[in-house]
């Protein structure tokens, strides 16, 4: 944000999204040597791709295990065939919103926000369901905690029936 600041505000140049980090990385080029510029926008596009990779990785990782977990039961699993499966619906996902037209930043992150609330809501209510039904009651959630959770729950669930709702 300090880096921003000092190479965008007050320029008059109102860029948003990816042409602010290009503006930025022109600021930054013309206030030392061109190559500083380039090496900027290196940077940004590495740190991008990289977070983006991480947060995919884990998540395919995360559903996997839960996954096998529960399929476990049942015989053995290919815990990498179930990451990999997937790792790849998330990029095939990723690549049904560019097709339908669905790449500007701030659709992205409204959709993703929603997205979110809906995941919580479902595993808020699955969490709080399984504590009650397979925890010992010494090991359940006190009374103040259940109504924090209750409450969060009916947040979660709220917010996801009304965008829900304006979508259709």
């Amino acid at each position: 944000m300090v880096l921003s600041y000092a190479t965008a505000y007050g320029t008059g140049n109102t860029a948003s999204g990816i042409n602010f980090v290009i503006t930025e990385a022109a600021a930054i080029g013309q206030r030392t040597f061109p190559i500083f510029g380039t090496l900027f926008l290196l940077a940004a596009g590495i740190m991008l791709v990289q977070t983006q990779l991480g947060v995919m990785d884990s998540t395919s990782r995360i559903m996997a295990e839960n996954w096998a977990l529960r399929r476990g039961k049942t015989g053995n699993v290919n815990l990498s065939k179930i990451y990999g499966t997937f790792l790849l619906a998330q990029i095939a996902f990723g690549c049904l919103l560019f097709a339908l037209g669905i790449h500007k930043p701030k659709n992205l992150i409204v959709a993703g926000a929603v997205m979110n609330a809906v995941a919580m809501f479902v595993h808020i209510g699955l969490v709080s369901w399984l504590n009650y039904r397979t925890l010992p009651k010494p090991y359940q959630p006190k009374i103040w905690r259940r109504v924090v959770i209750g409450a969060i729950f009916i947040f979660f669930g709220a917010f996801s029936a009304i965008v829900l709702k304006d979508l259709f």
